[in-house]
């Protein structure tokens, strides 16, 4: 189903392969795995921090990307989701002045309580995330406290693996357990939501496809 109003539950199967095989997006374990369809909307234009923003994009299409396929593997030692989306024109880099590339990113609440997405969490519920984007080598770790707070954690353990094909990015988005800043360990169970970025719609910053409700992730 991609009904919104969903909550998804995804199982982390463990599989006795590497953290590096599990990064890879085509290897054969992701096929022993349970895909789950997120439905994705676009970010609320009041919840922009740029006024400039809120004016230039009301009267323009949004929410280009309308659903992610989500997976999760773990082995003994770490856990990965793989993202994949359509991408019929993809972005690959950051390589001239508006231009904009893809990208996606796992949500799960900083402190274990569902926190608010649309606001990117609060001072009280703050967000942690795994945050790809196209043309980076490494992948970021960030948390916020609301719009517009976003901060880079300089030296986290996430890695990552992206391919894109046959119109389609698949992204596994990895740590090893237990997770720094979202308490994910073996046999343990958080909340989980999404977002995905289209360059080629100028998607970037909070202008983005996002899942409006946390799922959840659980670990075997």
């Amino acid at each position: 189903m991609t009904d919104g109003s969903v909550t998804h539950i995804l199982d982390a199967i463990n599989q006795p392969v590497s953290f590096e095989e599990l990064l890879s997006p085509v290897a054969a374990a992701w096929d022993a795995t349970r895909e789950v369809v997120i439905s994705l909307t676009p970010t609320p234009l009041e919840r922009q921090p740029s006024a400039y923003v809120q004016t230039v994009w009301r009267e323009r299409p949004r929410g280009e990307v309308s659903e992610v396929k989500v997976r999760a593997l773990c082995n003994d030692s770490s856990v990965v989701l793989r993202l994949d989306w359509a991408a019929g024109e993809p972005r690959r880099s950051i390589n001239d002045v508006n231009v904009y590339a893809d990208g996606c990113a796992v949500l799960f609440p900083a402190n274990g309580e569902a926190a608010e997405l649309d606001t990117m969490g609060s001072p009280e519920k703050p967000v942690a995330a795994w945050h790809w984007r196209a043309g980076d080598e490494q992948p970021f770790s960030v948390t916020a406290t609301g719009i517009g707070s976003v901060k880079r954690i300089v030296e986290h353990p996430i890695k990552v693996g992206a391919r894109w094909g046959e119109g389609r990015w698949r992204v596994a988005l990895g740590s090893p357990l237990p997770t720094d800043t979202v308490g994910l360990a073996r046999g343990g169970a958080v909340p989980v939501a999404f977002a995905v970025w289209c360059g080629a719609a100028d998607d970037r910053g909070g202008l983005k496809s996002y899942s409006q409700q946390f799922h959840q992730l659980r670990l075997q």
